[in-house]
């Protein structure tokens, strides 16, 4: 980050100290404010990522004190109180490159004609020509009228070479086709340690949320695998009226395999830094199934980690 964000920021804390007459807001904005001038490049993302969601959080009218100690020895990165209602926070940041999903080539997209309800994640080689694009998209074609959920093919050239690949990502209200991540399974093995670290920082007998920031708004889809899990046939199940199966969640996600009852509440936003002040986007919310969280923490969560205004 350059030095002109960097300081816009640490001015905004400073004018927020003097708007804030709770003394556990003004002690938790100089306690960022110290860590963000002192933070160095490794760092600084994750220490950036605090604050704007601290802003975000007093700005919403939250009593937010930083660094409360949880009985494992550890720390929660916020507590949250507003209204009699309290919610622990742990933020977390997402170190992966920034992802720009790139256009689907013409010829691959005109090339498939399936009107099946799903979406699928494709990656090809950007030396193809258009006539390789075209082949690819007829074996995308022929593979998709009968792939189950989760299946995938791999598109090869007669030296073996992997032309393009293609996976059955999800249902979907129409077919879909969008660009894979190319390094997508490490960003998802990154994003489930992170949230098993967030989960072994939660607070017992009280409600958590997990705030993780990424840099791509893409990534966040890798988020709802990483808390739900994969979609796969379930045979256990009755498919929905017009659907040859039913479909669900494998247990690779946190909530599909049932850890850390205490956490009932995600979020997921994306941090802008190339403007003149950092910012949050306005995010995404996950509510767990079961146990879910209380009411009043979800409403909690929507109200402060998901505005917008305060960003």
């Amino acid at each position: 980050m350059s030095p002109a964000p960097l300081q816009a920021l640490i001015t905004e804390l400073r004018r927020l100290a003097r708007a804030q007459d709770q003394s556990p807001n003004v002690r938790t904005i100089h306690r960022l404010q110290h860590r963000l001038e002192r933070a160095n490049a490794q760092r600084l993302p994750a220490v950036v990522a605090e604050v704007l969601v601290a802003r975000r959080a007093m700005l919403s009218g939250c009593r937010v004190e930083s660094e409360t100690p949880t009985p494992t020895g550890r720390t929660c990165d916020f507590l949250l109180e507003r209204a009699g209602e309290g919610l622990y926070v742990h933020v977390k940041t997402l170190q992966a490159s920034a992802f720009e999903p790139p256009r689907i080539p013409t010829a691959l997209r005109q090339a498939v004609r399936s009107d099946r309800p799903v979406r699928v994640s494709a990656r090809w080689s950007p030396h193809l020509t258009s006539a390789a694009l075209r082949r690819a998209g007829e074996s995308l074609e022929a593979f998709v009228q009968g792939a189950a959920i989760g299946e995938s093919i791999t598109v090869r050239s007669g030296r073996q070479e992997e032309l393009a690949h293609f996976r059955v990502d999800r249902p979907a209200e129409a077919f879909e086709l969008v660009a894979e991540r190319p390094d997508r399974v490490a960003v998802l093995d990154r994003l489930d340690r992170l949230l098993d670290r967030a989960c072994q920082q939660s607070m017992p007998g009280q409600p958590n949320a997990i705030m993780v920031v990424g840099r791509s708004e893409a990534d966040v889809d890798l988020m709802d695998q990483a808390l739900l899990g994969a979609f796969v046939a379930r045979w256990d199940r009755l498919p929905r009226r017009g659907e040859r199966q039913a479909l669900g969640r494998d247990e690779t996600g946190l909530w599909s395999r049932q850890a850390s009852r205490h956490v009932g509440v995600a979020c997921w936003t994306t941090l802008h830094d190339g403007s003149a002040r950092p910012r949050l986007s306005a995010g995404h919310l996950w509510l767990r199934g079961n146990p879910p969280p209380r009411p009043q923490s979800a409403a909690l969560a929507r109200a402060t980690l998901l505005r917008a205004r305060a960003s």
